[in-house]
């Protein structure tokens, strides 16, 4: 039985669309791999440091935590520390000043370290 011309047509129509999906999809795709504006991070595309400078931020990253995780006054905080650069950013909460200033002078003495971002804030009513 001969195809008809409706059935040619429908081919056509559902492989565009097929096409134009694929296309839509390996292009979100490959903007979140290759660091689009949707991630909101520093991307594997845009790092400027050689694997040296990320084996040192690396290095000063698990140094910090280990310190605190060692230390009375912020050991059970919950702290996030990155290091980009050798620049520390420091981020949460603790429940004293002292808490806040002891990590931030662990931060700023560790090796290799040059400047610390110090973004965590103190909540006095929540303490632990």
């Amino acid at each position: 039985m001969p195809l008809g011309v409706d059935s040619f047509m429908k081919k056509p129509i559902l492989i565009v669309f097929l096409s134009l999906f694929l296309c839509l999809t390996m292009s979100a795709c490959s903007s979140m791999l290759m660091g689009g504006s949707a991630s909101g991070t520093t991307s594997l595309g845009t790092d400027k440091r050689t694997a040296q400078q990320v084996s040192d931020d690396n290095a000063i990253t698990a140094t910090i935590r280990s310190r605190y995780a060692q230390d009375s006054t912020i050991g059970a905080a919950n702290l996030s520390v990155e290091t980009y650069a050798a620049t520390v950013t420091l981020k949460g909460t603790v429940t004293s000043f002292a808490g806040r200033d002891r990590a931030v002078s662990i931060a700023r003495n560790t090796d290799k370290v040059r400047s610390v971002n110090n973004q965590i804030s103190v909540n006095t009513n929540n303490k632990q």
